[in-house]
């Protein structure tokens, strides 16, 4: 039997060199230390490669697993399938992680017998930070109903059908949890290839959903940096194409498991979530060279294709804020124009909450608590 507690899994593509070695410091100094690091090579420069073959050669806990790109779903799943350790983890290149990070959840894991654990994170913007996080206390197992909420947290994170003890955040993101390897090889929950955006909410709903044993401690291990560079943000003519492939996942997940309303009422919302983020992404993006005419004009079509079209004409209005209605209605009667005003105008007003230390957003790991 393996001594290896938990298997880190780090997919890397486009990286900085100095996020790599930040992300890469950060791990290989846990406090934890039976640990492995699998750095998944998913198509990287040879810099980048000789960075990753230089930690292989002087910790022997650091393994490489070379491919072709082919994007970080099956990078993953590469990493997934040759991880040793009790527990695996996500951490994402450009991102970093507290010293005592894996001790703690580790620890809290055992504790509770648990398939998974879920914690906090930090959004780390260049002049803040904000907490995310599904729940406002440490749950070391979650009943039904939490767990029924978490799940909801992960399709559409703010949609107003929690209580008092959930946050308005959710959870879709595959860092800051800690799965036990047994339980997903035996329920056989591995990444959807060809899923280029939110894969790792379809991963972590199918992971929540078998799951009997969840808990959620709270406390923020995790440093997610926010790039204006990453893929989140880059102009991609038909850019909407690859949320429509998730949009499609996700139904086929609540019809295979026969669902309740109140999954397909956020299902619908967060169909009409990504037609907000492909404007972002493609009709509004400064880098689009297109007439705004034509713009406006493809938008109009996209409003009146599925999923979008039976999104909007089936999200019940009453469960939703003025602010968040106004969407749905402009997307039911196809007024693209004014969506355009209504979301740039709505982008603007945004406010954050920051936490009371925007430095423990350094890139220094010397000034992380």
């Amino acid at each position: 039997m393996s001594d290896v507690k938990i298997s880190v899994i780090i997919p890397v593509y486009r990286i900085k060199e100095e996020y790599l070695r930040e992300c890469l410091h950060s791990v290989l100094h846990q406090t934890l230390q039976e640990i492995e690091i699998l750095l998944v090579d998913d198509g990287v420069t040879d810099e980048i490669a000789a960075i990753l073959d230089h930690y292989a050669s002087v910790d022997k806990r650091v393994h490489v697993f070379k491919q072709e790109h082919a994007g970080a779903s099956a990078a993953r799943n590469t990493g997934i399938k040759n991880a040793v350790g009790k527990y695996i983890t996500f951490v994402d290149s450009d991102d970093h992680i507290a010293e005592d990070n894996l001790k703690a959840v580790f620890s809290f894991a055992e504790k509770n017998e648990l398939e998974v654990a879920v914690w906090g994170t930090y959004k780390c913007f260049p002049d803040r930070m904000e907490e995310y996080m599904p729940f406002i206390e440490t749950i070391p197992l979650l009943n039904e109903r939490l767990k029924r909420d978490l799940m909801l947290k992960t399709m559409a994170g703010d949609l107003p059908v929690y209580d008092r003890r959930c946050t308005p955040w959710g959870s879709g993101a595959c860092c800051a949890k800690l799965y036990l390897r047994e339980y997903l090889n035996r329920e056989k929950i591995v990444y959807p290839v060809g899923i280029e955006r939110s894969e790792d909410v379809n991963f972590n709903i199918r992971a929540f959903d078998k799951a009997d044993r969840i808990g959620y401690l709270h406390r923020f291990f995790y440093y997610y940096r926010q790039l204006a560079d990453s893929a989140t943000y880059r102009y991609r003519d038909g850019g909407i194409a690859v949320f429509e492939k998730a949009l499609h996942a996700l139904k086929e997940f609540l019809d295979e498991n026969h669902k309740p309303e109140l999954f397909y009422q956020v299902y619908y919302m967060r169909c009409i979530y990504f037609l907000l983020s492909g404007m972002d992404m493609d009709y509004l993006h400064p880098d689009n060279e297109k007439p705004l005419r034509k713009r406006l004009l493809e938008l109009k079509d996209k409003m009146g294709e599925e999923p979008f079209r039976s999104a909007a004409a089936s999200v019940d209005l009453k469960e939703l804020p003025f602010a968040k209605r106004i969407p749905v209605i402009l997307t039911k009667h196809r007024l693209a124009a004014v969506m355009a005003l209504f979301y740039t105008v709505y982008k603007r007003m945004g406010t954050h909450a920051q936490i009371s230390d925007p430095k423990k957003c350094s890139s220094s790991i010397k000034q992380r608590q």
